[in-house]
């Protein structure tokens, strides 16, 4: 039998494969710029290959000139439920970078940037450092399961074209964006407040030996003190991090819930 595709069936296709775009272009790690954007792609193709083969489509508008507006509007509610679950999802990594970022600039990294104002790289090791150590715990703990679960959960919960915004999608945005200080704060008080104590030794030195230099000790003494804090607290890292994503997750499905007809 030779192998045949109708209009409808590109439709459909087109239809989901927007909709994994939208979240997957948005995710942490996958969506990032260093991941080559034809692997992003083909990746999107394959997820869209099997979720058409196991998506519900009967209800999808029938594609024909009269119903053109129908048809743009259906286009339109895949991408921005896919965006809309791609940025919650990426919201819940958001948390772990800014606090590095706070972090960093306590630790004397944030010197770098006032040294060289004009660059269009922000040159910060610390945060580098802490993503890719994040990035290690979130992948071998295949916490990453997590966000191709609510990919899936999107084809169950939310029909092709039946996106239907809620009130408790609006309260979710603001939840998630409310949990990234508290995460950040979670994360970065123990190393400020060895910074905070840091510190606080260097000026009782300072004024007990003026003739001291405390300007050039305190960047490498924040430095030992912040990173040493920071070996201490990766031993408890990846039982947060499971605990944080696991607890992301299921408020992640309670958008998608908001999102359903």
């Amino acid at each position: 039998m030779p192998f045949s595709l109708d209009i409808q069936q590109i439709f459909i296709f087109v239809l989901i494969l927007i909709r994994i775009m939208g979240i997957l272009f948005a995710l942490p790690f996958f969506g990032d710029s260093y991941v080559p954007l034809h692997v992003r792609l083909l990746f999107s193709v394959a997820l869209t290959f099997f979720f058409t083969t196991h998506t519900h489509t009967a209800h999808v508008t029938a594609v024909e000139s009269s119903k053109f507006l129908l048809i743009v509007v259906g286009v339109f509610k895949e991408l921005l439920i896919g965006l809309a679950i791609g940025f919650l999802a990426k919201i819940t990594f958001e948390g772990v970078i800014m606090a590095a970022n706070l972090v960093s600039y306590q630790m004397g990294f944030g010197t770098a940037n006032l040294l060289m104002p004009g660059s269009d790289t922000q040159l910060n090791a610390f945060t580098a450092l802490h993503r890719m150590v994040t990035l290690f715990f979130f992948l071998s703990l295949s916490l990453h399961f997590m966000f191709i679960q609510a990919l899936a959960d999107t084809f169950k919960y939310i029909p092709l074209q039946g996106l239907s915004i809620h009130g408790l999608f609006g309260s979710n945005i603001v939840s998630f964006s409310a949990h990234i200080f508290t995460i950040a704060i979670q994360l970065s008080a123990p190393i400020l407040v060895a910074l905070l104590l840091t510190m606080t030794a260097l000026g009782l030195i300072s004024k007990s030996v003026p003739q001291l230099n405390i300007f050039t000790i305190s960047f490498p003494a924040s430095f030992f003190v912040g990173l040493s804090v920071y070996v201490l607290m990766s031993s408890f890292l990846p039982g947060w991090m499971k605990a944080h994503f696991t607890r992301s997750g299921h408020e992640l499905l309670a958008s998608i819930h908001a999102l359903a007809p």
